[in-house]
């Protein structure tokens, strides 16, 4: 089930020192060459927009108004060699998305020894870089320096990441979250600060009624219970404690769940939980593991025992490409050096190794009712365990992060996925950093999220980010 990982929409500013082109006929042609070769690259990553080359300042004010009428999520600055920085102030002066300088070029080189002073000029970008950097402290402007020639992998990978980064920030400022139902009682770190949410996106929860489910079960068809219960045999592993009725009940509940989430609240992330008196209501939420570990695995991840922030959190690891599934610390191993994580309930199959497998839960622990369950092993690889929470973080949200890796041994049977996770820093060390954060549940990224690191790369062990 694949999901859509959202394009950036990047606001190109190629700027120029017009003295230069009468003086130097071929400087601008080079130049704009370059640029296409640089707009050829950005285009297999991001959407382009582009204003004319800005060689004035009266130019980059035209600019800086382009970019805010095409609502563009990042901008890079691109010069064509030396360039004033009066050329470039005006165009970013009101403009509240990240800022690039790209202090970057076609060649890796050139031969100094036989160069005339157009090409020395065509070279000569890096020169008013500080420049700019200089005066767009001055304005109290944030950016960041890219620099490398074109063709080099890790500037490439740099640009990469702004750009999912600030795609990924967009949709997740639009998006909906929802609750259904209530957090599990009793667990403090489980409830939401709706005000924070709404300072932070300017949006409140959605909140869909219990009986929006019940009314959706029962206006299920023969045709899309057929359906869903063909997607469900094809992917998954089934045992016999699993009958055809258990596996047909829970197709109905994943379409009811599919028509709320989906067609009627378009909800990107969203928390639930209930106990449920009635036995119908008890098991749309005990049943459907089955339909939330679909919806996460299309993107729109849910989470049991209501905990909304978690959610948003997978949602983050959606959105930059890696997939993310709800886990918690099942046990050290201080023999092995190892955490053992998993959680029960719905899960995200995108991140399985091989066909799920589904066994039938005549309890639930902790929980009311009686379900599927789902396990599978976990992909091995590099991970990122990230968690967004409100504790100690200011008038907003924070993110903690730590990267590990799955490793091979054995793990629990227990109709959960679970997997061994290896972290480089002490596991000692990393406990209470970890919990100095003040939060016990995490998300945790597919392999493509996280890279293996090189050599020269730092070791992030604990960070933290504002949202």
């Amino acid at each position: 089930m694949p999901v859509t990982v959202p394009r950036a929409k990047v606001g190109l500013l190629s700027v120029g020192h017009h003295y230069y082109w009468d003086q130097y006929p071929r400087l601008k042609t080079m130049g704009e060459r370059m640029g296409a070769k640089l707009r050829a690259l950005i285009c297999q990553h991001a959407d382009i927009v582009e204003p004319a080359l800005v060689d004035t300042p009266e130019k980059s004010r035209e600019a800086g108004a382009f970019f805010q009428r095409e609502n563009v999520d990042i901008v890079l600055v691109f010069p064509f060699g030396y360039t004033p920085s009066a050329n470039v102030v005006p165009a970013v002066r009101d403009l509240t998305v990240p800022i690039r300088l790209l202090n970057a070029h076609e060649d890796w080189t050139y031969g100094y020894t036989t160069a005339d002073t157009t090409e020395y000029l065509h070279h000569e970008g890096v020169c008013c870089i500080p420049e700019f950097s200089g005066a767009l402290v001055s304005i109290g402007k944030s950016f960041r320096v890219r620099t490398g020639a074109f063709e080099d992998t890790r500037f490439l990978a740099e640009l990469e990441h702004d750009f999912k980064g600030v795609a990924a920030a967009t949709f997740f400022r639009n998006m909906n979250v929802g609750l259904v139902g209530h957090v599990y009682p009793g667990m403090t770190d489980m409830p939401i600060d709706e005000h924070r949410f709404i300072r932070a996106t300017g949006r409140m929860l959605a909140r869909p009624e219990i009986e929006e489910f019940r009314n959706a079960y029962d206006r299920v068809t023969e045709p899309q219970l057929d359906d869903m219960y063909a997607q469900f045999r094809e992917l998954y592993e089934v045992d016999g404690t699993v009958t055809n009725e258990h596996l047909r009940f829970s197709a109905q509940v994943a379409v009811a769940y599919d028509e709320i989430i989906t067609q009627r609240h378009d909800i990107s992330a969203f928390g639930y939980y209930w106990w449920g008196e009635d036995d119908l209501i008890t098991q749309l939420r005990a049943e459907s593991n089955l339909a939330v570990s679909r919806l996460a695995a299309m993107g729109r991840p849910g989470v049991t025992e209501g905990d909304v922030k978690t959610a948003m959190a997978m949602k983050i690891l959606d959105l930059l490409g890696g997939g993310g599934m709800f886990v918690e610390f099942f046990a050290i191993d201080y023999k092995d050096d190892f955490l053992l994580m998993g959680h029960d309930g719905p899960t995200n199959i995108s991140l399985a190794e091989g066909k799920p497998r589904l066994t039938h839960q005549d309890t639930q622990h902790s929980k009311s009712g009686h379900g599927i369950g789902i396990d599978f092993d976990m992909k091995e690889g590099p991970v990122t365990l990230l968690n967004l929470t409100q504790f100690d973080a200011g008038d907003t949200f924070k993110l903690i992060y730590s990267v590990g890796e799955i490793v091979s041994g054995d793990i629990l049977s227990i109709s959960n996925p679970n997997a061994r996770v290896r972290v480089e820093k002490p596991l000692h060390e990393f406990m209470d950093a970890w919990c100095q954060q003040g939060h016990r549940t995490i998300s945790r990224s597919g392999s493509a999220i996280t890279p293996p690191p090189s050599k020269h790369s730092p070791k992030p062990w604990i960070s933290e980010l504002s949202v």
